[in-house]
């Protein structure tokens, strides 16, 4: 298990990193052009926009993998045992429910992308779209992984002793 999680982690840091360096490659492209050229390539702006969606979408699984999102905690910070561990474990699930219904929904709208073209590439909006469900499933991967990291250490997080990894 820790296999594939560090190999799901290398991939989306190495999709992120690159998909960042090409939307500044062509963003530079685009000022270059511009100002360099008086000519503003039509096609730019609209890549630019897609790979940024596909950076936000990968980067919410990474972020959350990485406990980097904002978070509440004031009330979860003054909790100790049952309730701590109550409150941590409904937060848990609360994020594979919404991790579910991304996946979900996303699928109806990847359907919706098969017959739509981007206006100047011409790219199947499928493709745009197709990142959606992908980062839907990979936070409901994660959030279930932690959910039963958190169901097998109960006894330890009730204890009060918290493990490096532990989501609890």
């Amino acid at each position: 298990m820790k296999k594939l999680d560090d190999l799901i982690f290398k991939f989306l840091c190495l999709a992120c990193g690159s998909l960042m360096i090409a939307m500044m490659t062509v963003i530079f492209a685009q000022v270059v052009a511009r100002y360099a050229f008086q000519h503003s390539l039509s096609w730019s702006e609209e890549i630019g926009r897609y790979i940024f969606v596909w950076i936000t979408f990968l980067g919410m699984v990474l972020a959350y993998r990485a406990g980097a999102h904002v978070a509440l905690d004031l009330l979860l910070a003054h909790l100790r045992g049952l309730a701590h561990w109550t409150l941590r474990l409904v937060n848990l699930v609360l994020i594979a429910v919404l991790a579910g219904a991304i996946f979900i929904s996303a699928l109806a709208l990847f359907e919706l992308g098969t017959m739509q073209e981007s206006p100047a590439l011409e790219l199947p909006m499928h493709w745009v779209y197709s990142v959606i469900p992908l980062s839907g499933l990979l936070l409901l991967y994660y959030a279930l992984r932690d959910i039963w990291a958190c169901l097998t250490q109960k006894d330890k997080a009730l204890d009060g002793v918290k493990e490096e990894d532990s989501p609890c």
